[in-house]
Parts: C-alpha cells; sequence; structure tokens
C-alpha cells in the first residue's frame, strides 16, 4: 500500500511539472491537438467495421439459439401477431391457405382439428414452428 502512494505521488508530481502537449512527448512529433479530434470521430471505414462485427454477432447469436424471442416469428393473417407456432389451413370457399396462430386456430376451426359441422369450409394444412430460436 505504501509502495501505491508512493508510486501515485510521482505520477501527480511529473504530472504538475510537465504540462500536457510538452516538448518531451514519447512520439517526438508536433501535437496540435488534432490527434484527439480525429480519435473522437469514427470514420466510414469504421462505421462499417462495427457494422459488419454487429450483424456477425447477431449470426452467430441465431446459430447458437440465443437470438431475441421474436427472432423468425411469423404473423397470423388473420389478428396480425407474431407466433412461433401456426397452423396452416382453409377457412373459407376461397381456397387460400392462410396461417392463423392457435387462439384465431380455435375460432375457425371450432377447436376440432378437422373441423365440426359448423364450420364446413374449414381444411388442415398442418403446422409452421420457428426454428430459429431454440428453447
Amino acid at each position: 500500500a505504501a509502495h501505491d502512494a508512493t508510486l501515485a505521488t510521482a505520477v501527480a508530481a511529473a504530472a504538475a511539472v510537465e504540462p500536457a502537449g510538452s516538448a518531451s512527448d514519447s512520439d517526438g512529433g508536433d501535437d496540435g491537438g488534432s490527434e484527439g479530434l480525429l480519435a473522437t470521430e469514427p470514420s466510414a471505414k469504421d462505421a462499417r467495421k462495427a457494422a459488419k462485427k454487429a450483424a456477425k454477432a447477431a449470426r452467430r447469436a441465431k446459430r447458437e439459439g440465443r437470438a431475441p424471442a421474436t427472432e423468425g416469428q411469423k404473423d397470423c393473417t388473420l389478428c396480425a401477431k407474431g407466433s412461433d407456432l401456426l397452423v396452416r389451413c382453409m377457412v373459407d370457399t376461397s381456397g387460400k391457405w392462410e396461417m392463423v396462430c392457435g387462439r384465431c386456430w380455435v375460432g375457425v376451426s371450432g377447436g376440432v382439428v378437422d373441423g365440426d359441422a359448423s364450420h364446413p369450409h374449414y381444411r388442415d394444412g398442418g403446422l409452421w414452428k420457428n426454428r430459429t430460436v431454440k428453447r
């Protein structure tokens, strides 16, 4: 502890004797103050490099199953909410396949896999699961 106090005192004394930007800088060049300005402003190259690193980190997280919970979700065609599990089905006479969430599925199928008498146009087409985020 005594050694640390002596070291701190010596550093403080050296800073008081020799002001910043004096002629005894280690690089020996003219300091002009422009180096500090360049260091604070990121260049276009640095911005591209940072964006590339962020994209790689996101891909790595997705591959390892650490992606955000909303990654890879699809929207229900009826309520437009994102979901990790959708049912592909026909719900009316148009013959168009819809991707519906579990909450909407109960309404369009009557809660029965093959539909019931009150839902004559319902036809099941299987499930879609979000496999991007591992649980």
